[in-house]
């Protein structure tokens, strides 16, 4: 026991720096994470700074290299693995930079003005003012529209450059154009940003003559939870608030997707791990995280539509089916039948709607909708095609993504009208040449055919008993009017029920002749 014990000591130590290494490798950087309404900007929160290099000494900087995205579920696929750009957001109140009693809220100012004297104050969307474009890109580019005027940090990897617009808008028309020149260039870009004191302070002290009297991305939310006037809801337009000094520190990541996320994709954002690419001031390398803190669902914006239609055997109810579940409003109320419109080609019919919405509905959860149809004008020759459409503007799902008036999948053409059931006899005769019956083969249709020796049959006629010139439609299912008995071009079947014989084209099921048995 003894030497078992001493054992035990000398690994002590060991299990000591086995731990050191364990715990070393346990850095997971990320620990929140939120994405903006549309989809392409991610924040990355973490609880303290990173770095890409060992070591705190020298500021370095996070670049798009260090991450990388994956993507699960959902419609939605990642046109790149890396992000388009990481921008570090500024974790400070920019509330001390308004000019001397502004904001004021003066005639509805809500929109940011950029002063010719280091201070900002608020403005109406209807003055006019030449915008500052800030674009994430190391390098000065040419812009239509624009002029470039500096680059910030100078000599930095992480540089920014900004540009003047060289006509003045409203603040809207602005950042309308802003967006624009970013779809343009095909990097992100938009009205300026200061994620920094020092970001502002720089661009005032050396490039006034081009910042003064400018339009900012800073404007007043009156939607937002704090709001109120003068001074609150006050957001930058990369979300950040005003006064965003009690944040923990967060980088935002763009990124770019194909096809129309419909709230399945679960999006991962881990660092570049060989090599190691991100560290803590410690020197310890940041993991592939496990423990969900990096991770977060795009927002559904995919519009509902229908999947399915179908009419039922007696064209009387179309089932519509959805991709998903349906509301007649963005509180999640039930669909009515003013949410669907129909309409009709007749193709020469003489049935019709009394109205474009269903008489009634029946709602399967929320996604399959049987609609009671509204017809009128009887008979129906089946030629009819019916057109199921949301109601522009009264269809929601349950992201508030409201269902277009632009659909496929929703067209039926009626059913041949059918009249039955009747029953004929499963022993025939058939014929080459119409009107040929035997009288011998009369007399065994009429009277030598047990019981049980006949199936279901319908027909198209709008009397119970089938006449000359209706179609029979010999299928017990009925999904579709049948061609007889493969053949001779006629048949005779015993019509129970009428004791009648009845002469069927086998070819389309026209009756032909009809021949009674008394």
């Amino acid at each position: 026991m003894k030497q078992n014990n001493n054992i035990f000591l000398r690994l002590i130590p060991l299990l000591f720096f086995v731990i050191g290494i364990s715990g070393r490798a346990q850095f997971s950087s990320v620990t929140g994470t939120s994405i903006s309404n549309n989809n392409l900007r991610i924040d990355l929160t973490f609880d303290e700074e990173i770095f890409s290099i060992t070591g705190c000494s020298t500021p370095t900087c996070i670049e798009i290299s260090d991450f990388n995205v994956s993507l699960s579920g959902g419609n939605a696929t990642l046109a790149s693995n890396t992000p388009i750009t990481i921008t570090k957001l500024g974790n400070f109140n920019f509330n001390p930079n308004w000019n001397a009693g502004e904001p004021n809220d003066s005639g509805t100012e809500n929109y940011a003005q950029h002063t010719g004297i280091s201070t900002m104050n608020d403005f109406p969307n209807t003055r006019n003012l030449n915008g500052l474009l800030e674009v994430i890109n190391t390098v000065s580019q040419t812009i239509t529209g624009y002029t470039w005027f500096a680059t910030y940090p100078v000599g930095s990897a992480c540089a920014h450059n900004y540009y003047r617009a060289n006509t003045a808008k409203s603040w809207t028309d602005t950042k309308a154009d802003a967006t624009a020149a970013g779809v343009v260039l095909g990097i992100p870009a938009d009205l300026l940003v200061y994620n920094s004191q020092e970001e502002f302070d720089f661009l005032f002290i050396n490039h006034s003559p081009s910042t003064a009297n400018t339009w900012i991305g800073l404007r007043q939310y009156p939607s937002a939870v704090d709001f109120s006037e003068p001074s609150g809801g006050w957001y930058w337009d990369d979300g950040t608030p005003i006064d965003n000094s009690a944040a923990k520190l967060k980088y935002q990541i763009t990124i770019a997707l194909n096809g129309i996320a419909d709230g399945d994709e679960l999006v991962s954002v881990n660092p570049v791990t060989g090599p190691a690419s991100i560290f803590n001031c410690a020197g310890v390398s940041a993991i592939n995280q496990i423990n969900g803190t990096n991770q977060v669902y795009l927002n559904d914006k995919l519009d509902p539509f229908i999947v399915s239609s179908s009419i039922s055997d007696d064209n009387t109810t179309v089932r519509v089916i959805f991709n998903e579940t349906i509301f007649t409003d963005a509180a999640s109320n039930p669909m009515l039948n003013t949410d669907f419109v129909l309409s009709l080609v007749q193709n020469g019919s003489v049935a019709s709607l009394s109205s474009v919405n269903p008489s009634s509905i029946i709602n399967y959860g929320n996604r399959i909708f049987d609609l009671i149809l509204p017809m009128i004008g009887l008979p129906m020759s089946g030629k009819e095609v019916l057109t199921v459409l949301p109601t522009l503007g009264s269809v929601f799902d349950a992201a508030s993504n409201t269902a277009s008036s632009t659909q496929i999948n929703n067209t039926v053409g009626f059913n041949p009208p059918k009249t039955g059931p009747i029953y004929l006899s499963n022993i025939y005769k058939t014929s080459t040449v119409s009107g040929t019956l035997a009288v011998a083969s009369e007399t065994f249709l009429c009277d030598a055919i047990t019981f049980t020796n006949y199936n279901q049959a319908y027909h198209d006629g709008v009397v119970f008993e089938p006449q000359v010139g209706n179609y029979l439609l010999y299928n017990r299912n009925y999904s579709y009017p049948s061609i007889l008995i493969q053949g001779s071009d006629f048949a005779y079947f015993h019509l129970r029920g009428f004791d009648r014989i009845l002469e069927v084209r086998k070819s389309d099921g026209l009756v032909v002749a009809k021949y009674s048995c008394l």
